[in-house]
Parts: C-alpha cells; sequence; structure tokens
C-alpha cells in the first residue's frame, strides 16, 4: 500500500466519507470502508512526517 501516493490516499479517503454518508451507504461493507480509510489515514499521517523531516533537514 506504501506505493500509494499522498494525493491518491486522499481521493479514496473522500470517497470513502462520501460514501459513508449517502442514504446509498451498505452497512455490511462499513467496517471494511472505516478500516481501508484509517490505513489510509495512517499512510498519509507517515508521509507527512517524512515530508517534514526532509524539510527540517534541509534548513539545517
Amino acid at each position: 500500500m506504501s506505493n500509494i501516493s499522498y494525493t491518491e490516499a486522499m481521493a479514496e479517503i473522500e470517497k470513502i466519507l462520501n460514501s459513508l454518508q449517502s442514504a446509498d451507504c451498505d452497512v455490511e461493507l462499513l467496517a471494511q470502508k472505516v478500516k481501508r480509510a484509517s490505513e489510509l489515514i495512517s499512510l498519509c499521517r507517515t508521509k507527512l512526517r517524512k515530508a517534514e523531516q526532509e524539510v527540517e533537514k534541509l534548513f539545517e
């Protein structure tokens, strides 16, 4: 999953959020969608931390 870009992960999170907010949300898939969103959020946080560290190194 780490080969997904930050932009792709954010787009997928938005898609999941939209599907959860719709009236057509399948309750049986709810747990899977929440788990996937959680994984994507974790990935985004990791990528942001890495970018922050790289920027900090540039300013040292």
